[in-house]
């Protein structure tokens, strides 16, 4: 009597182990690339959000009375945009900070900083800053 006959053309367990493993190694590889890659969008469209809303406010200052300029806060309110930095414990909050140029003694010149606080997707708080010089009579103006 003869012994079993088997099939050479099949595949054997340590094959079809062997296989699987390396499709799960692959599969893994995607989809960390898919979370990184989700993780990073995040983070730019945070910046972007916040850049747009402290050109905004900045914008915003530029068309304001010299005088009215002055150091305060704001939100959402004031700048629809901090709606948009909303991870974690809130939205996104706004502060002004003006003082003197600091090059020059002349009270026509200020500089303004506009701060863009917000919890990341990822928790930490970040901030976004821009500074800019307001004049009185605006630039080049006589």
């Amino acid at each position: 009597m003869k012994g079993p006959v088997f099939n050479k053309k099949g595949f054997t367990l340590v094959e079809a182990l062997f296989a699987s493993a390396v499709m799960a190694i692959g599969l893994l590889a995607v989809v960390t690339a898919i979370y990184l890659q989700t993780t990073i969008l995040s983070k730019d469209r945070e910046q972007t959000i916040a850049t747009l809303t402290a050109q905004g406010e900045i914008e915003y200052l530029r068309g304001q009375p010299f005088d009215s300029i002055v150091s305060e806060s704001f939100d959402e309110n004031e700048a629809p945009g901090l709606a948009y930095l909303h991870y974690g414990s809130g939205i996104g909050k706004g502060d002004i900070v003006v003082g003197s140029a600091g090059f020059t003694s002349d009270s026509n010149i200020k500089k303004v900083s506009v701060i863009v606080t917000w919890n990341s997707v990822d928790g930490k708080e970040l901030q976004k800053t821009m500074t800019t010089l307001m004049t009185k009579g605006g630039i080049n103006r006589q």
